[in-house]
């Protein structure tokens, strides 16, 4: 009985090019951790801020398509090693607008480029057609095989889980013990 994939040559096809993107993605954000000490995601975002300085969490969020939170994240993390200034709007105080840093600055000389910008020009290299038909097509793959609830934010972005370590609670053994 042939296999599926020989039926269905597009099943191989798709889950391969899928591999392929996971595997080169993985690869390339585990260079970036270990050549620069940051993960992807926050390299993307502090490339976003060199290329336009002065930008507010809100600007950030609709750049690299996600959502404010997330990015308020990231530049939570950047803000806390050295590499962004968070400081006032000179022309709206109320604003808060975001910098490289020096420190981010002299990171960014050495660092590769963002994972996420390699992303978007092959993407865009494809005939709007194409673009849209994949879009479509990857929705939809991802809808019928049950992650449509998964939140997307920033590839390769390690969100700080809030949560309290709870103490180890004694078993009833233990404390017969002490008895």
């Amino acid at each position: 009985m042939p296999r599926q994939t020989e039926k269905e040559p597009d099943v191989s096809r798709a889950v391969n090019a899928l591999r392929r993107m996971v595997r080169g993605l993985r690869s390339a954000a585990e260079a970036v951790e270990r050549d620069v000490n940051i993960s992807a995601a926050q390299l993307f975002v502090l490339r976003e801020l060199e290329r336009a300085p002065d930008q507010s969490v809100k600007d950030l969020a609709a750049v690299t398509m996600t959502t404010h939170s997330t990015v308020s994240q990231v530049v939570a993390q950047l803000i806390a090693k050295g590499l962004v200034i968070r400081t006032a709007d000179a022309v709206d105080g109320r604003r808060a607008v975001l910098r490289v840093s020096g420190r981010g600055a002299a990171l960014l000389r050495k660092a590769p480029r963002a994972i996420q910008a390699g992303i978007l020009v092959g993407f865009a290299r494809l005939p709007a057609a194409e673009r849209r038909s994949l879009a479509r097509g990857l929705e939809k793959w991802v809808a019928a095989s049950g992650f449509s609830g998964v939140p997307s934010g920033l590839l390769f972005d390690k969100p700080v889980q809030a949560y309290r370590k709870r103490r180890p609670r004694r078993s009833t053994e233990i404390k017969k013990d002490q008895s």
